[in-house]
């Protein structure tokens, strides 16, 4: 009477890496110490047909913190007057255009509690440029610095919450 033994997958996987290791000992591979950068892998590991652990190194990494978006405003300049697109200002950065409709250069400058924090280049006629400049929570001046056009009703006040 002839026996058949019934090989499963998990002891197909184990006697092809007895054999691989006996191959390897039997060529000069079974050294003691492992070659550099060589890692090692108990027979657990390797021959295991369960899913991997949840270990620290399986887990994926939580996303990165979210970038701060920079937010988009326009200022318009015309002869001796400022608007803006928005009043409504929150914290934050904000990369400024600014339009000059005028008939002469102007440029834009940011001033709180008395003190510049943003400029812009001067601008011509029909030109635009653009800033950024970063508003916390407080009262800002938007204003013109060439010449007298301050005094003369270019500026504007903002309120960021």
């Amino acid at each position: 009477m002839t026996h058949r033994f019934r090989t499963t997958p998990r002891a197909r996987i184990t006697a092809a890496l007895a054999l691989a290791v006996l191959s390897l000992t039997a060529c000069g591979g079974g050294d003691d110490e492992p070659e550099a950068g060589a890692t090692s892998a108990s027979a657990e590991e390797t021959t295991s047909s369960e899913a991997p652990s949840s270990s620290p190194a399986a887990r994926p990494t939580a996303a990165p913190p979210p970038v701060a978006t920079v937010q988009t405003l326009t200022a318009t300049e015309a002869d001796f007057s400022i608007s803006l697109d928005s009043d409504a200002l929150t914290a934050g950065t904000y990369r400024v255009e600014v339009v000059n409709q005028g008939a002469m250069a102007h440029a834009l400058d940011v001033e709180r509690d008395g003190e510049d924090v943003a400029e812009s280049d001067s601008v011509d006629p029909g030109g635009s440029t653009t800033f950024e400049v970063t508003l916390e929570p407080g009262r800002y001046v938007f204003y013109c610095p060439i010449g007298g056009h301050r005094a003369a009703g270019m500026e504007i006040t903002v309120q960021v919450t």
